[in-house]
């Protein structure tokens, strides 16, 4: 019976998490996809010159402030990827401090499991669980930041046409920016800032912040200023116009968000129901669900059912995800 208990809540546990990152993500879209479209855009857009040189530039001189050791630590592709997911999430942390933590945090949390529980499926299952809520809530903390730097970027689009309007060039246009705005627009800009100083092609620059910020708003400004810089025109008359059709945007994701508020929540009580109902018979009349676990037909059961709702799960998910 405890086998059977310690399956139907790791299944509890999955649905908790899936529906969760349902509710957190729905009104954004497809993030994943998303993301991987503007990428290939931004390459496409960023082949100009010695682009991957000229892309290092700032991770290079991140390096060179490092010991041997951290650097040989930190310089390796499970590094590269833990420090992009670290700076998508706004966490000014080592990758190599990050991974050695998080670590040490997966092996106390195993010792106490193995201590507490006296079970070594999930004491080995203990690392993975640790490691799934660090990333979903890197993932939850770089959805918070995306939101918001889209929020302050329409309010940034402002700034950079009032400058321009005064005839600031365009670097101290993003200057002006970092200076004016919190973060993390600020940081953002202060960033691109920088690499126009090292010499960075504009085009490199604007890719490298999107890449930091996969968002349509700053690939719709990169064409933006793209295009401005090879075939000319009034910038800041663009950056108005553009500042408008990201309110718009805004507008219409609130009205998304707003009308499918009802179809998160019955998400939420179709799938809770049935694990909240569990607990209750559990603990008011155990005898009443031994059946279920001690038969073979109940364990069959309780397979079918569990297989039946994560499929449910995905499809309530893949219905709520609406791009925008």
């Amino acid at each position: 019976m405890d086998s059977n208990l310690e399956l139907y809540l790791l299944v509890f546990f999955i649905a908790v998490v899936v529906i969760s990152q349902t509710v957190l993500v729905s009104s954004n879209g497809t993030r994943a996809k998303r993301s991987r479209l503007l990428k290939n855009q931004l390459n496409m857009i960023a082949e100009t010159g010695n682009t991957k040189h000229q892309q290092s530039l700032l991770r290079k001189n991140y390096l060179d402030k490092l010991s041997n050791a951290e650097r040989w630590m930190e310089n390796n592709r499970l590094g590269e990827f833990l420090a992009e997911k670290l700076s998508l999430a706004g966490l000014e942390w080592k990758a190599y401090r990050t991974a050695i933590w998080l670590l040490l945090t997966a092996f106390i949390c195993s010792i106490v499991v193995l201590l507490v529980t006296h079970s070594l499926p999930t004491t080995l299952l203990t690392p993975l669980a640790v490691l799934l809520i660090f990333s979903l809530w890197l993932r939850y903390k770089a959805e918070q930041r995306l939101s918001l730097f889209e929020e302050q970027f329409v309010e940034a689009l402002d700034v950079m046409k009032r400058a321009l309007l005064t005839g600031y060039p365009f670097s101290e246009v993003m200057k002006t920016v970092s200076e004016e705005m919190p973060a993390p627009v600020s940081v953002e800009f202060g960033k691109t800032f920088v690499e126009l100083n090292y010499g960075v092609d504009i085009k490199v620059a604007l890719a490298n912040l999107a890449h930091r910020n996969p968002s349509i708003s700053v690939l719709a400004f990169n064409s933006a200023v793209i295009i401005q810089k090879e075939t000319g025109g009034n910038l800041a008359e663009t950056l108005e116009k553009l500042s408008e059709v990201i309110r718009g945007r805004f507008r219409l994701m609130r009205k998304v968000k707003t009308l499918s508020a009802e179809g998160r929540m019955s998400a939420w009580i179709l799938m809770l129901v049935p694990f909240v109902l569990f607990i209750v018979l559990y603990f008011s009349n155990p005898d009443y669900l031994a059946p279920l676990f001690e038969s073979e037909r109940g364990t069959t059961v309780l397979s079918i059912t569990a297989v039946s709702m994560f499929i449910g799960l995905i499809w309530i998910r893949k219905i709520l995800r609406i791009e925008v």
